[in-house]
């Protein structure tokens, strides 16, 4: 089965399940779960180092809280691999540190084993009064992307051409906590771009019952991706390569004075009554599958 196929069977038998983090009341606020798992076959190529496998572990739960305006209480990783070489290891541990500290939580325990291959598997916590769903995306609301798109298409890129140094820095993206918090109370909706653009479109489309209008000559670049894609691929890169990791939300025109300026963000479309389209044209609902 495909990813979207299984994710319908979860959606039947868990009635939470659809965004970005579970949501757990508790006492006077909520708090926000999430977990991933990555592997070295699918998600760290070679010329990855350790302090970025480390930090790029983390970061992909962080962003997760991000995108339901959570603020981090702490991380878990656990980690498997054949050989638990003591080099490697310290690496994979002080990138995972120095991600948390980016993002102002901290790593707080996890579990290791021996496995076939490198599988990390990270949980986030977090908490937050509201929580930022997917749902709630209105006819009228502009859609907005925080920061540039790219980024880890171009890393790609990089690291198969074995311009590592490059490669690494751009594959240790920063989770966008801090504008996931000051979009709380102001976005309508919001999930972060993990899948690829075109699919977070229509997941938020979905899950708010409403369409979309964007436009490609407004998404925000990464200067990388032009340098070391050719243009005919620009287009294929941005909307369904994935793993971007900003957040895709949808904003009341009359709010946008109210958002803090130190939140970068670019208007790319408009909440519509129905399609998810691209340049009037309807925009495919495909994007990176594990």
């Amino acid at each position: 089965m495909r990813e979207t196929e299984i994710l319908k069977i979860i959606r039947r038998h868990i009635a939470g399940a659809g965004d970005d983090a579970a949501i757990l009341p508790f006492r006077d606020t909520h708090l926000v779960v999430t977990t991933d798992m990555l592997h070295r076959t699918s998600d760290f190529p070679q010329g990855a180092t350790p302090i970025t496998i480390g930090w790029r572990s983390v970061a992909v739960s962080l962003s997760d809280l991000a995108a339901m305006g959570g603020q981090p209480l702490g991380v878990l990783l656990a980690l498997g691999d054949p050989n638990l070489e003591e080099e490697f290891f310290k690496g994979v541990l002080q990138g995972a540190i120095a991600c948390c500290e980016e993002t102002g939580t901290s790593l707080v325990g996890g579990d290791l084993d021996r496995h076939s291959e490198l599988t990390i598997v990270s949980t986030g916590i977090g908490e937050v009064k509201e929580p930022l769903r997917r749902n709630g995306a209105r006819i009228g609301d502009l859609i907005c992307v925080t920061g540039r798109l790219g980024r880890t298409q171009a890393a790609l890129r990089l690291f198969s051409q074995r311009k590592y140094k490059r490669a690494n820095e751009l594959f240790r993206f920063i989770p966008r906590i801090a504008w996931g918090l000051e979009l709380v109370g102001h976005a309508t909706s919001m999930i972060d771009i993990s899948d690829g653009l075109a699919h977070s479109l229509h997941l938020l489309a979905r899950e708010s019952k409403v369409g979309c209008a964007t436009e490609e000559t407004s998404f925000p670049v990464i200067s990388d991706l032009h340098e070391v894609l050719a243009p005919a691929e620009h287009s294929e890169a941005l909307l369904f390569g994935g793993e971007d990791y900003e957040l895709l939300f949808t904003l009341p025109e009359r709010l946008i004075p109210a958002i803090d300026k130190e939140v970068c963000y670019s208007v790319i479309g408009k909440v519509t009554k129905g399609g998810v389209l691209l340049d009037g044209n309807e925009l495919p609902d495909r994007g990176y599958e594990h």
